[in-house]
């Protein structure tokens, strides 16, 4: 998902803007509004970005507005609540980044399920197709979901990447969500 570029340019940024951090620990508060000026930045690009013109990638891009409109930047902003002037170092921090990230794509993921099913229900779905998606990807836990969006990206590069390079390109994984997709699209509800 094109969206996970976002924690990576966002840690790379800290790490350059504060290159001594990795010798000394920073105020948290200053790491937490260098990442919520970045976390914003990244949500103004996504919301004047032209809306895409296929249904995968217009999932990808509600989940990312989700992820960096909505839930990061509280997340972000909640980190310093407990000890706004404890001093760290940009390795504890980048973990306490990526897992909001995580939480938050997780998060996304069951929202836009939820919220944005019917746009994305395929034809001649059951009418229980909606109810039985989320109810499913409800039960998942957070960590099911980041490594199966993963495993999933990490299938769609290697793919393009054969295409690019002119070589046999892999079968497209089944991960979780295309095999939810694929149960939900018999006429009984997930269980």
């Amino acid at each position: 998902m094109r969206g996970m570029l976002g924690p990576i340019l966002l840690l790379s940024s800290l790490a350059s803007t504060y290159a001594t951090a990795q010798q000394t620990d920073l105020p948290l508060a200053v790491l937490v509004n260098t990442a919520g000026k970045q976390i914003a930045t990244q949500c103004v690009q996504l919301l004047n970005e032209p809306a895409p013109t296929n249904e995968l990638a217009q999932r990808a891009a509600e989940m990312s507005k989700t992820v960096f409109c909505d839930c990061m930047p509280p997340a972000i902003e909640n980190l310093k609540s407990a000890a706004p002037d404890a001093l760290i170092g940009s390795e504890e921090f980048g973990a306490l980044v990526l897992r909001e990230f995580d939480t938050c794509g997780a998060r996304a993921v069951r929202e836009t399920a939820r919220r944005d099913c019917a746009k994305f229900t395929p034809p001649n779905a059951p009418s229980t197709y909606c109810e039985c998606f989320a109810n499913a990807v409800d039960a998942l836990s957070d960590e099911e979901i980041v490594a199966d969006s993963i495993a999933s990206r990490d299938n769609l590069e290697q793919r393009r990447d054969a295409r690019r390079d002119s070589t046999p390109e892999p079968p497209l994984a089944e991960t979780l969500l295309p095999r939810i997709d694929r149960q939900c699209r018999v006429a009984t509800p997930a269980q």
